[in-house]
């Protein structure tokens, strides 16, 4: 991540129990994104999307299911305008980014400054544009 962006990760998954809170949020993240983004806000969708891989299926197989779970997302995504990139590797809760920062619901949001460090797992609501005018300096912290 270069030093002039700021990063938060939103993890989601339409067919979760988790989706009421994710759309609930969602506002939110698309407000901080819109007015952040020029100045260095960047979000990144973490995907939860499980496309049921099954271990004796062949790779084609598996690469339909993925295909096939990437379309369900494209919907999501198209439906509740979310312009920023998405990972989805189809493995659902099994994601390799979920398992590597203790995913256990959504959504979780992880605000990244310039360093690449964690600052709040917290910046939801109306903090999150606090959170996120302060990382990029357009206000003094208080």
């Amino acid at each position: 991540m270069s030093k002039t962006r700021i990063g938060l990760e939103l993890h989601q998954r339409e067919q979760d129990l988790g989706q009421m809170d994710l759309v609930a949020e969602l506002p939110n993240v698309q407000k901080a994104y819109q007015d952040y983004h020029k100045p260095g806000f960047e979000v990144v969708g973490i995907s939860l999307e499980d496309a049921e891989f099954q271990p004796k299926a062949t790779p084609a197989q598996n690469a339909a299911k993925l295909a096939l779970a990437r379309k369900g997302l494209a919907k999501f995504i198209a439906k509740r305008t979310m312009p920023w990139p998405q990972y989805c590797d189809g493995k659902g809760w099994k994601n390799e980014l979920a398992t590597k920062y203790a995913i256990y619901s959504i959504p979780a949001m992880f605000l990244v400054d310039q360093e690449g460090r964690i600052v709040t797992t917290a910046a939801h609501g109306e903090e999150l544009d606090r959170a996120a005018r302060r990382l990029l300096t357009l206000e003094k912290p208080h």
